[in-house]
């Protein structure tokens, strides 16, 4: 989504610019981003509920898993909603009632981003054969915590690499949904 909604738009930059400027009230080709990040929230929550019914159907810890899997769902739902409902104000613009509620729940997605992977990593190492990667989920989360802190301090300082900051902490966050789901992917034939 971002790579092509900074495609369609020549005044955009990757390295200064946030996602959430593409989806911005107003912006061009709004509609088709909105779309594509809704698919990809959607798939969020799918994979929150696959790992919800694999715990469930575990017979260790249950509680770190359940938690773990809802903060996956709470990330998509609340991801849709920034798209849909709560789109960001242009910078430098007073806060309309939308825009103050996308900084809100980007906020929390943001924490809940840097909190699901040690909760996962909780769960995992209670679970016969995960401890590999529970290790993995622990060193992910330890990254997502350093590059989030880093890319909310490019925030405040309006920093020229702040899209860049928040690119590399979504990344380390993607990869570790991305990894995590052919771990389970593979442990459930």
């Amino acid at each position: 989504m971002a790579i092509i909604g900074g495609a369609m738009r020549p005044d955009y930059s990757h390295s200064y610019h946030a996602v959430s400027e593409l989806l911005e009230a107003g912006a061009p080709n709004k509609f088709l981003l909105d779309t594509l990040l809704s698919i990809t929230d959607i798939l969020a929550i799918l994979f929150g509920i696959a790992i919800l019914l694999l715990v469930l159907k575990s017979n260790a810890k249950r509680s770190t898993g359940i938690v773990g899997s809802l903060c996956l769902i709470l990330i998509g739902v609340l991801g849709i909603s920034t798209a849909i409902f709560f789109p960001m104000d242009p910078r430098h613009v007073q806060l309309a009632f939308p825009g103050l509620m996308h900084l809100i729940i980007v906020g929390i997605v943001s924490i809940l981003s840097m909190l699901t992977p040690f909760i996962v990593a909780v769960w995992l190492k209670s679970q016969s054969g995960y401890a590999r990667y529970a290790t993995y989920s622990l060193v992910s989360a330890v990254l997502i915590l350093v590059t989030g802190g880093y890319a909310a301090i490019t925030v405040i300082t309006e920093s020229p690499l702040m899209g860049l900051a928040e690119r590399i902490t979504v990344g380390v966050y993607l990869q570790w949904t991305f990894f995590l789901s052919l771990k389970m992917y593979s442990s459930s034939k």
